[in-house]
């Protein structure tokens, strides 16, 4: 938690060391002149000196530039060297923090150029969880190859968590893995290095969208599996490429389950074009759990 303390304030950082179990801690959310709220052990609490309450009057109160501060501290005061993840709405941290950013946008015509006025910033924490995947990859490994899988959670739930761990447990069965950390949340790289365990096997392409790190990753890498952050409608043929070529692919979305994921619009052409042979479905909190169904729907056992 080292780094976290590093980008809040010292009443924030001593209630959370000493009042919470940083293992059920997964967001802090400060927006200006507002109440400190957390997501703690996958519900949202205010945050003030005694701990965790529902009640916003107990809550620490966020400074007027407070967002701003967490900001700069995440970046070493430079905002320059962050300005391009900034305009996609995220700073990344060592260690697999990545803080959520809200401001004002400055156009230069229709172009975004940059992000000002912070209003407010979501702080994600990672989590290890070494052998949560494990019986999930008994589900998806089948006589030696790894099946297309798709990770369906809602926010919070754990995916992120579930991927890491899933990346790390192919990588370490011996299968070269490209893993296209687009928002440095799954390995966190910094010079050069992974922070966060994702096996022995693993090849990182960071802060790359997912045209360029799976045209390069297939061409020069020769990857068994390609693991992969939240795909959006962009990001089909560039999937489609990698499964003709004979790679596996691990990836994600957002939806409530696997109805919800049938559902919804944004996901019609990924559904249509039936890549996907796994679905993992997590369920957040209160009833934490992990289902894996087949293409047609089954649930496996």
């Amino acid at each position: 938690m080292e780094e976290l303390y590093k980008l809040i304030s010292d009443d924030i950082a001593t209630a959370i060391s000493s009042r919470l179990s940083t293992e059920k801690l997964s967001e802090i959310r400060i927006r200006n002149r507002l109440p400190v709220r957390v997501c703690y052990d996958g519900a949202y609490y205010f945050l003030g000196a005694g701990g965790i309450s529902k009640n916003s009057a107990t809550a620490f109160i966020a400074g007027e530039r407070e967002a701003e501060s967490v900001v700069l501290r995440a970046c070493e005061r430079s905002l320059y060297t962050v300005s391009e993840n900034i305009k996609s709405g995220y700073v990344s941290v060592r260690g697999g923090i990545r803080i959520g950013v809200c401001g004002s946008g400055v156009f230069d015509r229709d172009k975004l150029t940059a992000v000002k006025d912070f209003t407010a910033v979501n702080i994600r924490l990672p989590h290890e969880i070494k052998g949560c995947a494990s019986g999930v990859l008994a589900k998806i490994e089948i006589g030696g190859r790894v099946e297309n899988t798709l990770v369906i959670s809602p926010p919070a739930a754990g995916k992120t968590t579930v991927i890491r761990d899933l990346t790390r447990l192919i990588s370490d069965r011996g299968y070269n893995v490209l893993l296209c950390d687009e928002r440095y949340e799954i390995a966190s790289v910094r010079a050069g290095v992974p922070t966060l365990d994702v096996g022995a096997c693993t090849d990182v392409i960071s802060g790359q969208d997912k045209r360029y790190a799976f045209r390069a990753g297939i061409a020069y890498m020769r990857p068994d599996v390609i693991v992969t952050d939240e795909l959006f409608d962009r990001d089909m043929e560039s999937v489609d490429s990698a499964v003709h070529c004979g790679t596996a692919v691990i990836s994600t979305v957002h939806a409530k389950n696997l109805v919800d994921f049938y559902e919804k619009p944004e996901y019609a052409a990924l559904v249509g074009r039936k890549i996907f042979s796994r679905f993992v479905v997590l369920d957040g909190a209160p009833n934490w759990g992990v289902s894996v169904f087949d293409e047609t729907a089954r649930r496996i056992a």
